[in-house]
């Protein structure tokens, strides 16, 4: 049987080892002792447990969006004395070693509520522990002077909780048997407290929250524990956070005049979130058009238009259709949105694109009516369902060099049937053709990804690695020239990532992309949706003169694997509902 998680508990006005009051700036009045839940780490798990909180507070807090650090400093303590300096960075307790100064600037994710407000976080060990007994210590200071200077008054935003200092702390017994995280704190001079804080009270509650998920952070540092789920591997954190700040607060309207029958507040954020996503991509491959694909987009299975209504407002050209009309359509204005009432067969239209060829010798429709993808558009699949893994397919076959695409999976489909696999092997011939890393060089992600990319294996790209699998994995390398041990590697040089069948379809899905001359990269995206994997496609580089051979060995893959779906004769395309049904369309 499972045991319950260990619970916070209240403690006394008098217990045990208390605080000495802030020396710097001066504090008027004693630190209340709060709650305690035991754990079970060492005071280096604790500092990294602490730290984590410190640099992505959101995790804790869904009314906070980031935090920006303006400065690190590494053992500050011969800094961090009584001696001058601005009384806000200089808060140093006695008896008490700096090993740690950060300061942050924490962003609401509310603006037109909360305002952003500075920080200093400090870190500490315990100099000279009696009895043997140590503590670690991280102690939390709002900068008041800052909230004055900035907005003219000292108060507290309604995410933070209100006191005057907030302290986290490492206490161990002089055995080393009994190990506790506890949470004390300094009220705020205009809202003297009762001690102990009454178990009703907002504040107590607060403590008993962050308690719970600090103890978490610190118990996982030292199981050794390695976060799976990894955003921001492509763009930038704050470029995306920013610009779904501005859209959201554009487009919120929409939650009141929804006309689907659909959750509007999951749909509306849901697509804001992806249009953001899409801006900040397109502003980095297309910055040669102004950050917009030369041909537009295409959103296949478009559903309540909402995304595509949103990026036409943006001033992006481009345009979606499904296989019904939706209520939402006709309520979209200034500007109109196109949106088409269209089915897609790609059994019977991609068979028209590989016999043509456009002036260019390149394969594709650009001049025929028939196609529906102009040239170098941007394909977005948004859980398109059965549609899913054609994405990369009917993108081989729209003309241009810079076509590229989006494709979020939700229900595992193949391109014929469902997808059931538990495992799934890309050849090594095309993992060859991956660049050394997904992750852009100059957008290192903020979540830490790049210590995540140091810690795997030297033969494995991080496009196999399942940051959606639950552990254990499995990983079998491609074998080395004179290996022994079948069981350590894969004799065919392929490599084989046992991590649950979400992933196995990734990997269906980009070896797909390959065979279809696109380079894979993946991405978490932040939607509020559990399926919010996104697998992007761009075009392979060409090498010189190599571009008619390669292009039509793209065809040839494309042309086996449509073979393949027809041999099986499973595939059936939707078509269109009303009166669009009752014409014939691809």
């Amino acid at each position: 049987m499972t045991s319950k998680p260990a619970q916070p508990v209240a403690l006394e006005a008098d217990a045990p080892r208390p605080l000495p009051r802030l020396a710097r700036p001066p504090s008027v009045a004693d630190w209340i002792p709060t709650v305690s839940i035991p754990v079970d780490c060492e005071p280096a798990h604790f500092h990294e447990g602490l730290l984590q909180l410190v640099l992505y507070p959101e995790q804790s807090s869904s009314t906070i969006l980031r935090a920006e650090i303006l400065d690190d400093e590494q053992d500050p303590a011969d800094h961090l004395d009584l001696a001058g300096g601005d009384a806000q960075t200089r808060c140093p307790l006695t008896g008490y070693t700096c090993v740690r100064r950060v300061r942050r600037r924490v962003l609401p994710n509310r603006p037109q509520f909360d305002w952003a407000m500075e920080q200093e976080c400090l870190f500490y060990d315990k100099r000279g522990s009696e009895a043997g007994e140590s503590e670690a210590l991280v102690v939390l200071l709002p900068d008041f002077a800052q909230l004055d200077r900035d907005r003219g008054d000292q108060r507290l935003p309604y995410y933070h909780p209100q006191v005057y200092a907030l302290a986290f702390r490492y206490l161990a017994d002089h055995a080393g048997t009994s190990t506790s995280l506890r949470i004390d704190l300094v009220p705020l001079p205009s809202q003297p407290l009762l001690a102990p804080l009454p178990q009703n009270d907002r504040l107590f509650r607060t403590a008993q929250v962050l308690a719970k998920y600090a103890a978490k952070l610190c118990n996982g540092q030292a199981v050794g524990y390695q976060k799976r789920i990894h955003h921001d591997l492509l763009v930038g954190r704050t470029a995306v956070q920013d610009t779904y700040q501005r859209l959201k607060d554009k487009y919120q309207w929409m939650l009141h005049s929804w006309q689907e029958s659909t959750d509007a507040t999951k749909h509306v954020f849901e697509d804001v979130a992806i249009a953001a996503w899409l801006v900040t991509y397109w502003a980095e491959i297309y910055p040669d058009t102004e950050g917009k694909p030369p041909g537009g987009f295409v959103d296949v299975g478009c559903g309540n238009g909402l995304l595509v209504y949103i990026l036409a407002a943006e001033g992006y050209s481009g345009y979606g259709f499904d296989l019904r009309e939706r209520k939402s359509w006709a309520s979209y204005t200034a500007p109109r949105p196109d949106l088409r009432v269209q089915s897609l067969n790609p059994v019977t239209l991609l068979p028209s694109a590989l016999d043509h060829t456009d002036s260019e010798g390149a394969s594709g429709s650009a001049e025929s009516s028939d196609w529906p993808f102009p040239r170098d558009s941007f394909l977005i699949f948004n859980h398109a369902d059965e549609m899913t893994p054609w994405c990369p397919l009917l993108a081989a076959l729209t003309p241009g060099p810079r076509v590229g695409f989006l494709n979020i999976p939700c229900c595992l489909h193949e391109l014929a049937g469902r997808f059931e696999r538990q495992t799934y092997t890309i050849p090594a011939a095309f993992l060859a053709d991956l660049p050394p890393s997904q992750i852009a060089a100059d957008h290192p992600s903020a979540d830490g990804s790049e210590a995540w990319r140091a810690s795997l294996p030297d033969d494995l790209h991080p496009l196999l690695f399942p940051f959606y699998a639950a552990a254990p994995l499995s990983y079998s390398k491609p074998a080395a020239k004179g290996a022994t041990s079948a069981a350590a590697a894969s004799p065919t040089g392929d490599v084989s990532i046992l991590g649950g069948r979400y992933h196995a379809y990734q990997l269906y899905l980009a070896h797909l992309t390959l065979r279809c001359d696109f380079v894979p990269a993946r991405e978490a995206l932040r939607i509020p949706s559990t399926k919010n994997f996104g697998l992007v496609g761009g075009r392979a580089p060409r090498s010189p003169g190599g571009t008619g051979r390669d292009q039509e060995d793209v065809r040839d893959e494309v042309r086996q694997l449509l073979a393949e779906v027809v041999r099986k004769g499973e595939w059936r395309a939707r078509r269109p509902e009303g009166k669009a049904g009752e014409r014939s369309g691809h």
